[in-house]
C-alpha cells in the first residue's frame, strides 16, 4: 500500500450537520422561550395603565371607615370652643381702616369659597336625585370638596371676628348660630358620606334620608348666614 492510498484512507471525519427534527426543534423552542416572557396574563404598560383608569362596576370614589361617635363628640367640641373664642375675641379687635378693608376682602372670599364648594356638592347630589349622574361621582365631588368647605368656613370665622361683628344684635346673633349650625351639620354631612361611600350596592333609605337632611340644613345655614351679612352691609 503506498502513501497516496494511505492519505486516501485516513480521512479526517467530516462534520455532520444536525439532524432535521433537532434544526426544528431549536427553531421551535426559539420563539418558545420568547413567549414565555409574555404569558398571557401579564399586560403591557399601556395596557395596566388603562385597566387602573377604569373605574370598576361597584366603584364609589373609594371611602374611609366612617368617624366613631367619639371623634365626631370631640370634633363638635372643639369647633365650639373655637366659635366661642371669636365670638370672645371679636369685641377687643380694633383695625385701621386699611386693615378692615383686608378683613372684608378675606371674608368675601371665604364665602366665595366655601359656599361655592357647598353649591357644588348640592348640584351633583341633585343630579344623582334625578338619575343624571351615579352616587360615586357625587361622593367623589363631595371628598374633593371637603377641604375647601371647611377653608371657607374657618377663614369665615376669623375674618368675620376680626371685623368686630356687633353681638348687640339679634340678627348677628341669628348669623353666628347659622354659621356653628353649618359646622356641627357638616361633621355629621361627612359621616353619612362615609356611610354611602361604604355601602355596596344599593343605599338603605335611612342612610339617603339623612343625607337629604344634613344637606337641607346646610344650605339653610349657609343662606341665612349670607343674606343676613348682606342686609348688614347694606343697613
Amino acid at each position: 500500500m503506498s502513501a497516496s492510498d494511505l492519505h486516501a484512507t485516513v480521512r479526517p471525519p467530516a462534520r455532520v450537520t444536525p439532524p432535521a427534527h433537532r434544526a426544528r426543534a431549536s427553531d421551535v423552542a426559539r420563539p418558545a422561550r420568547r413567549a414565555a416572557h409574555r404569558t398571557p396574563g401579564t399586560s403591557s404598560p399601556r395596557a395596566v395603565a388603562a385597566a387602573a383608569a377604569t373605574p370598576a362596576a361597584g366603584w364609589r370614589g373609594g371611602h374611609r371607615r366612617a368617624a366613631g361617635r367619639t371623634a365626631v363628640a370631640v370634633s363638635i367640641l372643639t369647633m365650639s370652643a373655637g366659635w366661642l373664642l371669636a365670638i370672645l375675641v371679636a369685641p377687643h379687635v380694633t383695625l385701621t381702616p386699611g386693615w378692615r378693608m383686608v378683613a372684608l376682602f378675606c371674608h368675601l372670599t371665604c364665602l366665595v369659597v366655601g359656599f361655592g364648594a357647598v353649591l357644588t356638592v348640592d348640584w351633583f347630589s341633585l343630579r344623582w336625585l334625578l338619575r343624571r349622574e351615579p352616587l360615586g361621582t357625587v361622593l367623589t365631588a363631595a371628598r374633593g370638596a371637603h377641604l375647601l368647605i371647611w377653608l371657607g368656613l374657618v377663614g369665615l370665622l376669623a375674618s368675620g371676628a376680626a371685623l368686630g361683628p356687633d353681638t348687640s344684635s339679634g340678627l348677628v346673633w341669628v348669623k353666628l348660630l347659622a354659621v356653628l349650625a353649618v359646622g356641627i351639620n357638616g361633621l355629621f354631612l361627612g359621616r353619612v358620606r362615609d356611610r354611602l361611600a361604604a355601602v355596596d350596592g344599593q343605599p338603605t333609605w335611612s342612610a339617603l334620608l339623612a343625607g337629604v337632611a344634613a344637606a337641607t340644613v346646610s344650605q339653610v345655614g349657609w343662606w341665612t348666614a349670607t343674606l343676613i351679612g348682606f342686609w348688614n352691609a347694606n343697613s
